[in-house]
């Protein structure tokens, strides 16, 4: 199942965000992938809404990994990674495992240390400053949620 969604704002990627976050459940993976700038943290942000956390999200660029016990997320940000094995030297099994949900930024650069099942998201710039072109994804298994879940952000990217 593959999808493209446009988004015109920062709000609206947020609120795409808060429609994936909805339907998720720990032991999901979400893989962001695209160039800086693109909205990854934005859609992250939305995610953790929609899980039910009410506070702030930052990139975790520096700390690699940031987590929302309240919304059971665990945020990755891989951009400073050599590859799977120091993702894994950080100790993302322990979530992966531990009934969280990850939203992974840069899962290119670490795909083999992450779950063949994940929703990808690939970012890109649209042609306004502000719009962001969503391709989304799903790989190995999944339930009836996610075709729900796409049907609905192909109608908000209307």
């Amino acid at each position: 199942m593959d999808t493209s969604i446009k988004s015109g704002s920062e709000e609206h990627t947020v609120m795409l965000g808060v429609s994936i976050g909805s339907v998720l459940s720990p032991g999901d993976v979400v893989c962001l992938e695209g160039e800086l700038g693109t909205g990854k943290t934005v859609l992250v942000k939305g995610i953790a809404r929609g899980l039910g956390h009410e506070g702030p999200v930052t990139s975790p660029t520096f700390t690699i990994i940031h987590t929302y016990p309240d919304a059971r997320l665990c945020h990755v940000d891989a951009y400073r990674l050599e590859g799977a094995r120091d993702l894994v030297s950080v100790g993302i099994d322990d979530f992966l495992d531990g009934g969280w949900v990850c939203a992974v930024e840069w899962a290119d650069r670490v795909r083999p240390a992450l779950p063949e099942r994940a929703l990808r998201v690939r970012f890109s710039f649209g042609p306004g400053e502000d719009d962001r072109v969503l391709e989304v994804s799903a790989t190995g298994e999944w339930d009836g949620r996610l075709g729900a879940l796409l049907e609905e952000l192909t109608d908000h990217g209307r």
